[in-house]
């Protein structure tokens, strides 16, 4: 959980989706389509429609996201500091997101976390499960020369903790607000805010 910004896309996902005969607040499409990808997304809106969205409309959909993105988007508080401070300890990090490669990649260059990161950015789509299913942590861990038992990923959502999970790994959840149950119930140790990451990792040195 780097960049805040599934409330933007949520907020898209309701506005757009009226025009297929949907009525999502930004909340419910917020609860309808975290943690999916492009494809559960449009398999989800099918099943309420019964009709899977256009190229067209996925297009316009793709570019209102990449409008609301380049205007509004912000890296989680204390994230910044958290990420530099692992860094500089000597930590090896990638991103591992459900989201498509251009989405990921265009968030991290607006917001500038791009080079903390490199070129271990990984997507589902690289590999043959999405998540609950560990394939994306095995290969980024794989890319990392990492043992899975040494990693610990960062999750926002109960399908990502279980992916982690399921892969061998520490999973740490970030859960600010609502979700907190929810990610405490997945098996993952809960933060509130990026504040303590770096302590409580210190602590399990």
């Amino acid at each position: 959980m780097l960049i805040d910004s599934e409330q933007l896309a949520s907020r898209v996902e309701s506005e757009l989706t009226r025009d297929l005969g949907l009525e999502l607040t930004a909340a419910e499409a917020h609860a309808l389509f975290l943690g999916k990808t492009v494809d559960g997304v449009l398999d989800t809106i099918a099943a309420r429609t019964g009709h899977r969205p256009s190229a067209a409309w996925v297009y316009n959909w793709a570019f209102a996201t990449a409008h609301a993105f380049h205007r509004e988007l912000a890296v989680v508080e204390h994230l910044r500091d958290a990420v530099e401070q692992l860094r500089d300890r000597g930590h090896r990090m990638a991103v591992a997101s459900q989201s498509s490669l251009a989405r990921v990649q265009f968030s991290l260059e607006v917001t500038g976390l791009a080079p903390l990161f490199g070129h271990h950015i990984y997507v589902t789509s690289m590999v043959a499960r999405p998540k609950p299913a560990p394939d994306i942590y095995l290969f980024a861990a794989n890319r990392l020369e990492a043992d899975p038992a040494d990693c610990v990923v960062i999750e926002d959502s109960p399908a990502g903790a279980a992916a982690a999970l399921s892969a061998g790994m520490q999973v740490i959840g970030y859960a600010p607000g609502s979700t907190f149950e929810a990610m405490t119930a997945s098996g993952a140790r809960v933060i509130r805010s990026m504040r303590e990451l770096v302590p409580y990792l210190s602590a399990g040195e």
